[in-house]
Parts: C-alpha cells; structure tokens; sequence
C-alpha cells in the first residue's frame, strides 16, 4: 500500500519537472563527483578516503556527465 503510494508521488513529481531541469540536475552531480574522486585518487584533497574510493566516484561522475549528453544529443 505505501509502495504505491510513494509510485504516485515519485511519479507526479517527475512529471512535473522537465527534462531539461533533470538533466542540468544530473550533469551537475556528475561533475562535481568526477571533481571529488579525481582529487581523492591525486590525493589533493582532506577527505579521508582511499584512491579506490576516489576511482568509484569518479567512474560514477563520469558515467552520469556522459548519460546526460548523449540524453541531449538524442
């Protein structure tokens, strides 16, 4: 009952935001998180992390930046 519940809501929000916003919202995340683990892997940065770490979150960044442009290039 509440799944269904929290489908319709997800649902009508996405509907309400245009793709354009979702995109800009995930071509934003995408960059910051390629910046974040890019300098975890240099090992420039003060979070305390490994560059394994470093290398997930950048493959991550990297997968949503290119997501996004080949949404847009379609």
């Amino acid at each position: 009952m509440i799944d269904d519940i929290i489908d319709v809501l997800i649902g009508e929000v996405a509907k309400l935001v245009p793709d354009v916003v979702w995109g800009a919202v995930f071509l934003v995340t995408g960059l910051l998180t390629t910046m974040i683990g890019v300098t975890m892997v240099l090992g420039m940065t003060t979070l305390n992390g490994s560059p394994r770490l470093g290398a997930v979150l950048t493959a991550v960044g990297v997968l949503l930046v290119v997501g996004v442009l080949v949404a847009w290039y379609r």
